[in-house]
């Protein structure tokens, strides 16, 4: 009898555990006062762009392959083309940053320009992107440079991508001469940006190039690029000379990374895979370059264990990319058994994300206890948000809660608002507005939205406006 109750009683047990999922209402971010906080002397306030997403005319690339198909893989048919056409006018861009107080500034390589072939090097393209960096260095902004984000070389992807020993070799090469031609006018390095999502999004899904979709794949690209950032960092450190301004005697390197703030949405199972997700997207990439241990173990999927010294202690600084929330359950018909669903009861951005700048706050903090020792750089904080209604506060309050880290003695030395201007947005294309300033995309005039104004006076005066100071 009493077996027989046991058993009836799990049916309801997990009855009420779905409802108590279903009916849980995540906690609004934290109200957190804006009122003159001043920053640290040396603080970095920063914008910047990316290769693909803001240069236009790479069309030598796997992405720009991809968004020829029919039907278009992108939003509204979009393709990339000329962009905003920041490879012709750049320095226009880095004097809008100029003139708006900033003192940092974040650009990358776009590795099929300078590379149109295997083993030919193109040196009007090495000259364009050492102009672009000697016009930075002009300006007195300490420079951050990215080297790898999505793009492949069409030649690179036919190879096999990065699954190819040879891509792999190209990949060194590339990067020793990226270290030896600007090694004296970069201050921070980053080997790659958001290497997490191109393999599970890429590998382990098909949601981006190459569209694999072969989780076992997707684990293994993962461990293939936590090797190649290791490479490219011991070939930075040995290679590349340092600016006479440089925070340190060796190239400083590290990586940029896209982070959720996930909380579960319920208990039990919805724990179970939350737990799963954060580790696989937020912390094992890092954990391995910080320890020098692999340790990714997919739920009823592949596993990977594995120590290894070469990408061990790679971490001179992590790059801080954040945006929102999301949500974790338990669903037996997705990929991992994970569902992810995106909270909208509170305030969202155009793209319908909410807007919850205390997960800022929580993901540094549990960097700083994961990784100590290691300083923080927020290189990527920003919105689509067409009509700027929103951005100003949402400058606000995500640097009230930076403010507040520093205040923690949380080793953040930098903030990026992304992006200073309107940019392509992978496979949404060109709708998402994120720019202060707004780009027309026929004459690729850039006009400045109020929220421009906002981020000149925080970044000139290195502190948020008083109360009774009235900046836009």
């Amino acid at each position: 009898m009493i077996l027989t109750l046991s058993l009836l009683s799990i049916p309801a047990i997990l009855l009420l555990v779905t409802l108590y999922g279903f009916l849980k209402s995540p906690a609004k971010s934290k109200a957190i006062q804006t009122d003159g906080q001043v920053f640290p002397e040396g603080f970095l306030w920063s914008t910047g762009e990316d290769p693909y997403q803001h240069e236009g005319g790479n069309t030598n690339t796997d992405w720009h392959r991809w968004e020829q198909q029919i039907p278009s893989p992108i939003a509204n048919g979009d393709t990339c083309g000329a962009c905003i056409d920041f490879y012709n006018r750049y320095e226009e861009d880095f004097s809008l940053a100029k003139a708006d107080g900033q003192n940092a500034h974040r650009i990358g390589i776009e590795w099929s320009r300078v590379e149109p072939e295997p083993g030919i090097y193109d040196e009007e393209a090495w000259e364009h992107y050492g102009q672009m960096l000697q016009s930075l260095q002009d300006k007195g902004f300490t420079i951050f440079l990215n080297l790898w984000h999505f793009t492949l070389p069409v030649w690179a992807s036919d190879m096999g991508g990065f699954e190819s020993d040879q891509v792999l070799q190209r990949w060194e090469a590339y990067v020793q001469q990226c270290a030896r031609r600007f090694g004296k006018q970069v201050h921070y390095w980053s080997t790659m940006i958001d290497a997490q999502i191109y393999a599970l999004a890429g590998y382990a899904t098909d949601r981006i190039p190459p569209c694999v979709n072969d989780m076992e794949r997707g684990i293994r690209m993962y461990r293939t690029l936590i090797h190649a950032h290791g490479k490219a960092y011991k070939i930075l450190k040995k290679e590349a000379e340092v600016p006479e301004d440089a925070p340190n005697k060796s190239a400083s390197v590290g990586m940029i990374y896209f982070f959720y703030h996930y909380e579960p949405k319920g208990v039990l199972l919805d724990r179970l895979v939350y737990k799963q997700m954060d580790r696989i997207f937020n912390w094992n990439m890092l954990d391995a370059l910080y320890s020098g241990t692999i340790d990714i173990n997919v739920l009823f999927g592949p596993t990977v264990r594995e120590h290894n010294k070469d990408f061990a202690d790679s971490l001179d600084w992590i790059g801080v990319n954040y945006y929102t929330r999301q949500l974790i359950s338990f669903n037996p018909l997705k990929p991992g058994f994970i569902n992810y669903t995106d909270v909208k009861k509170y305030e969202t951005t155009d793209m319908d994300w909410e807007i919850y700048p205390e997960g800022l706050y929580r993901l540094c903090k549990k960097l700083e206890k994961r990784y100590p020792g290691v300083p923080l750089f927020i290189a990527e904080s920003g919105l689509a948000d067409e009509s700027d209604r929103k951005r100003p506060q949402f400058i606000l309050d995500h640097l009230a809660w930076v403010h507040k880290l520093i205040e923690e003695n949380c080793p953040v030395f930098g903030f990026t608002y992304w992006s200073i201007t309107d940019n392509w947005e992978w496979a949404e294309g060109f709708w998402p507005k994120f720019g202060l300033y707004e780009v027309n995309r026929e004459t690729f005039e850039r006009r400045p939205r109020k929220s421009a104004t906002l981020f000149r006076f925080i970044a000139t005066n290195n502190r948020l406006p008083r109360k009774d100071e009235i900046v836009v």
